[in-house]
């Protein structure tokens, strides 16, 4: 087999023709600079707007600016190029492309706003989001190409993140709508938040106790498991206003008709059928990946266990559950990430949650409180992700990747 030298070595080539992420991203970059809308100047924030070009919201220098850097990474994707330097420099381009673009729409939100009404908003067009998200497809493309330099990949990833707060923290995109709204609401924002977060992170913990307790119980009582696993992926089929809505009737009797439950506040609105609802989508992941990790065990291994005198009982607690966790972590990534974006649910049962921006958004056509919390949904989900890979790390055997695999 080849060695890891070996195998960097030949990551580390150079290869023919174009480098093709290089290359897609800096043309879909400039094609989006030339041909979308870069801003969208409203007159108020509910009113529709109109879309202007980059040229008509920046002036040729800041244009000429911007497309110079997706000209040097075009130059630099001439060349099917995978050592070091070059797949650094090209991620550092790819950093500083959704860093600049997002700076030049606070500058055209400036200019714009100048000589605009007093409750005029100006929102980042479609061609600046397009220029952002081909910057960041470059920076992880060439974080792949670094996975044997672990600290210069994670410095190319962090750049654009570490940026974008320095430039809120700053006040440098105070001009620009989605930040207009956060101000006028930021108080509420907050709160929203948080019961975004506690909702989730309940549903997330009951749901991997019973997940858990579900994989174990399919995988030691095989007839079980088709039942198992047919109830946890009905809940899968249901859309989240019928689950809510399914729910409403046997919570609003419960919170009637049973002391304990309504003293614990239990109804048809409320947090209890957002927990519930959020808990069994949870669930299939959770059961799914115990199981397939249980069921991964190598049969040697449980052998010798046994022969060593453990009972069944101890094989599972000290030798199957702990192998079985590369994938358990990874059923609960899934449905942590599927979780946070789920609990919007809570806006249509009168219990909050970032839901109560997207929809209130949608229904007075403000886009850019839509955006606002959605983004924000987003960036949770990505933090969920990341902290969790961070602990799959942290917590699983050296000799056994975050994936499950035995690179390490």
């Amino acid at each position: 087999m080849p060695s890891r030298a070996a195998n960097t070595e030949v990551r580390s080539a150079r290869r023919p023709g174009v480098h093709a992420v290089g290359m897609t991203g800096a043309v879909l970059g400039l094609v989006s600079l030339v041909a979308l809308p870069f801003a969208t100047f409203r007159s108020s924030r509910i009113q529709t707007g109109d879309d202007l070009s980059a040229l008509a919201s920046l002036g040729p220098w800041w244009l000429g600016a911007i497309a110079a850097v997706w000209v040097a990474l075009v130059v630099l994707s001439l060349g099917n190029d995978r050592r070091e330097a070059a797949s650094a420099a090209r991620g550092l381009l790819g950093a500083v492309a959704p860093l600049g673009t997002l700076m030049l729409s606070a500058v055209a939100a400036e200019r714009l706003l100048a000589d605009g009404p007093e409750f005029a908003r100006v929102s980042i067009g479609m061609g600046a989001w397009a220029c952002m998200i081909a910057g960041y497809m470059v920076v992880l493309a060439s974080r792949r190409e670094l996975a044997d330099r672990r600290a210069l990949a994670a410095v190319l990833g962090a750049l654009a993140p570490v940026g974008i707060v320095v430039l809120l923290a700053s006040g440098t995109l105070a001009n620009l709508g989605m930040l207009k709204e956060y101000a006028s609401q930021s108080e509420r924002f907050w709160a929203e938040v948080g019961a975004h977060v506690l909702f989730a992170a309940v549903s997330m913990a009951i749901a991997i106790v019973a997940g858990v307790s579900l994989g174990v119980l399919a995988f030691r009582r095989p007839p079980l498991k088709r039942p198992v696993f047919a109830v946890v992926s009905v809940f899968q089929t249901i859309p989240g206003l019928a689950m809510v809505g399914l729910l409403f009737a046997p919570l609003s009797w419960l919170g009637a008709n049973v002391a304990l439950f309504e003293r614990l506040g239990v109804g048809g609105l409320g947090w209890a059928p957002v927990i519930l609802a959020l808990t069994l989508y949870a669930l299939l992941a959770v059961v799914r990946n115990t199981y397939a990790g249980l069921e991964g065990v190598p049969p040697a291994t449980v052998d010798a266990a046994l022969g060593m005198g453990m009972t069944e009982w101890q094989v599972m607690r000290r030798v199957r559950i702990p192998l079985a966790m590369p994938a358990l972590l990874g059923g609960v990534r899934t449905s942590t990430v599927q979780t946070v974006g789920n609990a919007t649910l809570g806006a249509f049962v009168a219990a909050g949650t970032l839901g109560l921006f997207v929809f209130g958004g949608l229904s007075q056509q403000a886009s850019d409180l839509i955006m606002l919390a959605s983004l924000a949904i987003v960036a949770m989900a990505l933090l969920a992700d990341g902290a969790l890979r961070a602990a799959q790390r942290l917590l699983l055997p050296a000799r056994t990747s975050a994936e499950g695999t035995c690179d390490r």
